[in-house]
């Protein structure tokens, strides 16, 4: 999924953009709360324009969000009414919330510091199999021994060929490998979902986990991914 797709996808808005949540998801209250995430450091990959980052903002040191395109980055600022300075061309600041204008896949440990916090509600579904290796590889180097993760994934049948893609929960154990210890917390039947009406979906499951890093490089037991992982 070429840069264009979610350029065009972020200037046409409506249902190019219906998988932006207006509300904060509730697996953030439950899992990311004030004492977890007090003075911690969030990194928010592929942000998009997610309310969440205000709540995560209220609490940690910083949120940091990476998205590729700028029309959210400035729709979440005029959406929320923030105020902001543009210090470069890739780097948006409000109070303790900074947005990144880059590919995840090309941020270096230097323009981020120490993260304490991922928060994944929209980026392995977003991405197809062979761009999920790059993005595994990213966390990998991004991230410190003791970093935690929320990640959320969709389950649902029949299956979909294009974003937000199908990730059950084995395939989010085989991603993360042994590098990382990995809680499955949440997985309800979620059958009012918008995508079950969209897609005439069988089944949605919203699945949750809470990982917490302790080893470097991730060993990953996907045969779909390990070979170009190598």
């Amino acid at each position: 999924m070429e840069a264009s797709f979610w350029i065009k996808s972020w200037e046409l808005g409506g249902f190019y953009t219906s998988f932006h949540r207006k509300d904060i998801h509730p697996y953030v209250l439950e899992y990311m709360t004030p004492e977890e995430i007090e003075n911690k450091n969030i990194l928010v990959p592929l942000c998009g324009k997610t309310v969440d980052m205000l709540y995560l903002a209220q609490y940690a040191n910083k949120v940091i969000g990476v998205e590729l395109v700028e029309e959210a980055i400035l729709q979440f600022f005029s959406e929320n009414n923030l105020s902001f300075q543009k210090l470069d061309d890739e780097t948006f600041i409000s109070g303790n919330i900074i947005l990144l204008k880059k590919d995840f896949m090309s941020l270096s440990n230097q323009e981020i510091g120490k993260i304490d916090w991922i928060y994944d509600r929209a980026s392995l579904v977003a991405l197809p199999l062979e761009m999920r290796k790059d993005y595994l590889k990213a966390i990998d180097r991004l991230s410190d021994i003791g970093t935690k993760q929320l990640i959320i994934t969709l389950e649902y049948f029949p299956l979909i060929n294009s974003a937000p893609f199908n990730i059950p929960a084995e395939e989010v154990n085989d991603y993360y490998g042994e590098g990382h210890i990995v809680h499955h917390v949440e997985s309800p039947n979620l059958p009012n979902h918008g995508m079950v009406r969209k897609w005439n979906l069988e089944y949605l499951i919203e699945h949750g986990f809470v990982t917490t890093k302790y080893a470097n490089g991730l060993i990953l037991k996907d045969k779909k991914l390990e070979n170009s992982l190598v």
